[in-house]
């Protein structure tokens, strides 16, 4: 079906995804959907109706660059608005505190009422807010800004379910580096302590001291000023050389928490967006010779997908297959490739599962955690999600193929006994 054949108010009135589910329409007046947001859907949501609409929202939004977002002639006939349903109570909605500033603390019922809430930060709670009660709240107390009719959901299938196969290779890194670290602190301390103890068993053992005559003539004055300018530039060696010894293996520390860091918020936009029909195997390791671990093993009613998490500091590119860093004003090429590693855990995880005689294809995917550090991402090898493009992502897989039941029991079966029984090894 060509873009030609939907008009544009039927774009406007078709649901973004899941994670918002709410008419495109809206979405754009509001800002929540933005030139590069409709760019994204045009190109990558699996819904071919959804693909559509936007890309016919696209291409208006380009034709009319200064034009307000609502078309100017409304339909003849409007649509009555769609229901929203709300995984909260409009009671709860208002009683939840705004964790923002300016207003932080305070009920957020009581902000709409008096307006110090607007729509445009009822939407930044929406897409921002770490508490899924915020978010939650956010999007009840939206429908009633708009009119809309506002209806509890069904109960749902409770939280994201997360299976942890033992420490992360970030956290085992930064546990490593921090016993080398006080290894070597322990072991300046037991040095000093010595140098110590041995001045004082030579002032015991040489009560009588240095013989003066000899140290006061000019041959043993430059004696004594030579030894004084070599024990100072031996501390100052020293103390330099500790330093920049320590600086390391802080720095060292630091990355390797930092690591740890995004992936912890990586899964919880994944609490946040995904329900009990998803489970999380976490820090995965397949019994082979090779002892990488699997970042993460998303299993749902859409399929499998193998997850390499990077949240490295710096500026990066990735083209096709290659990744490659900005090294003063030259792009380098890495070593190894996160498209590469994601490519090859989904193979060996299919692999794995085979074995048991369950075909099913696993979906490769890098998610780049770390959103103070730019990433430039043309034609790549392997599905790269941002951080901030992470809600919509996973709005977007549901869309996407569906796994017959009776093998996603196996598949969770399988990777949970896996998991226990690494777990078990480590401890």
């Amino acid at each position: 079906m060509s873009s030609e054949s939907m008009s544009l108010e039927e774009a406007r009135s078709v649901l973004w995804l899941r994670n918002n589910r709410r008419p495109l329409g809206e979405l754009l007046d509001e800002g929540y959907l933005d030139e590069s947001r409709l760019a994204w859907a045009a190109e990558k949501a699996y819904d071919p109706k959804l693909k559509q609409a936007a890309g016919v929202l696209l291409e208006w939004v380009r034709q009319n660059p200064s034009a307000t977002l609502r078309p100017s002639s409304p339909p003849s006939h409007p649509e009555p608005l769609p229901t929203i349903e709300a995984r909260i109570t409009m009671e709860q909605a208002r009683a939840t505190l705004w964790p923002f500033r300016l207003f932080k603390g305070q009920r957020m019922g009581d902000l709409v009422d008096t307006q110090q809430l607007s729509l445009k930060d009822l939407v930044y709670a929406i897409e921002n807010a770490w508490d899924e009660r915020v978010r939650q709240a956010a999007i009840a107390l939206m429908a009633i800004r708009l009119n809309q009719i506002l209806k509890e959901s069904a109960p749902p299938a409770g939280p994201l379910k997360v299976v942890s196969g033992g420490r992360s290779y970030s956290e085992s890194r930064q546990f490593l580096w921090t016993a080398i670290q006080g290894m070597f602190l322990g072991a300046v301390s037991t040095l000093c302590v010595l140098l110590v103890i041995q001045f004082i068993w030579t002032l015991i053992s040489h009560p009588s001291g240095p013989d003066l005559q000899k140290l006061m003539s000019p041959a043993g004055i430059i004696a004594l000023l030579i030894i004084l300018t070599l024990t100072a530039g031996a501390r100052w060696l020293v103390n330099r050389l500790f330093n920049l010894a320590w600086k390391k293996l802080d720095e060292q520390v630091a990355n390797y928490r930092k690591g740890q860091e995004g992936e912890e918020q990586v899964i919880e936009i994944l609490r946040q967006n995904l329900d009990g029909n998803w489970t999380l195997f976490r820090n995965v390791i397949l019994p082979s010779r090779y002892k990488a671990d699997i970042d993460g093993i998303l299993v749902g009613p859409a399929g499998v997908w193998a997850l390499e998490i990077k949240t490295w500091t710096g500026e990066y590119r990735n083209i096709g297959e290659h990744w490659e860093y900005l090294s003063g004003k030259r792009w380098k090429m890495l070593r190894s490739s996160p498209s590469r590693q994601a490519q090859d855990n989904a193979v060996r995880l299919a692999n794995f599962f085979k074995a048991d005689g369950i075909r099913q294809w696993v979906t490769p995917v890098v998610i780049w955690a770390n959103r103070e550090s730019p990433l430039l991402v043309k034609n790549p090898m392997v599905a790269v999600w941002t951080f901030d493009r992470l809600p919509d992502e996973l709005g977007n897989i549901w869309q996407g193929q569906t796994m017959q039941e009776s093998d996603r029991v196996k598949i969770l079966e399988k990777l949970t006994m896996l998991c226990q029984r690494t777990d078990e090894e480590d401890n």
